[in-house]
C-alpha cells in the first residue's frame, strides 16, 4: 500500500485549565490562537497544522486526579516544536528561565542540531528542537 499519509493535520491536548494554557502558549511561547470557543482553543502552526487545547471535563481537580502526566517530564512521550537554528534553542532556554517555566533538559548541542526539553502548566513535556537536515544519515 502507498503511504496515504502526508503530515500532521493537529493534535490536541486535554489541560486542566484552559485560560492558564492559553496564556503559557500565548505568552510564553509567542503562538497565535486562530480560533478560540467556550471549552477549546486552537493555534495554527506553521501552513497546515493545528494544536488544540481542549478543557477537560470536570475542570482543574479531576484533570490533576486522571489526565496530569506523574513522570515530570520523565517519559519519552512529549512533542516538539521547531526552531529556525541551533541558537534559538538556547535563546528560548533563556526566556523559559526569565518565565519560571521547568526546564527538564537544558539545551544542548546534538549531532545533528539541537534540543531543549520542558514543562507546560499541565505537565507535558514538549521540546523545542533546532534539526539541521544536512547532517542526517
Amino acid at each position: 500500500m502507498k503511504n496515504l499519509i502526508s503530515g500532521i493535520n493537529h493534535f490536541g491536548l486535554s489541560v486542566g485549565d484552559l485560560d492558564q494554557s492559553i496564556n503559557f502558549y500565548t505568552e510564553i511561547l509567542d503562538l497565535k490562537i486562530s480560533e478560540k470557543r467556550k471549552h477549546d482553543c486552537f493555534f495554527s502552526l506553521g501552513k497546515h497544522a493545528v494544536m488544540a487545547l481542549i478543557q477537560y471535563p470536570g475542570g482543574q481537580e479531576r484533570f490533576d486526579e486522571e489526565m496530569r502526566p506523574n513522570k515530570k517530564g520523565k517519559g519519552y512521550t512529549h512533542f516538539g516544536f521547531q526552531a529556525s537554528s541551533a541558537q534559538d534553542v538556547f535563546e528560548m532556554q533563556d526566556h523559559l528561565i526569565a518565565n519560571k517555566v521547568e526546564i527538564i533538559t537544558s539545551a544542548y548541542e546534538r549531532w545533528d542540531g539541537a534540543s531543549l526539553y520542558f514543562l507546560d502548566p499541565n505537565g507535558y513535556t514538549l521540546e523545542f528542537i533546532y534539526f539541521d537536515s544536512s547532517k542526517s544519515l
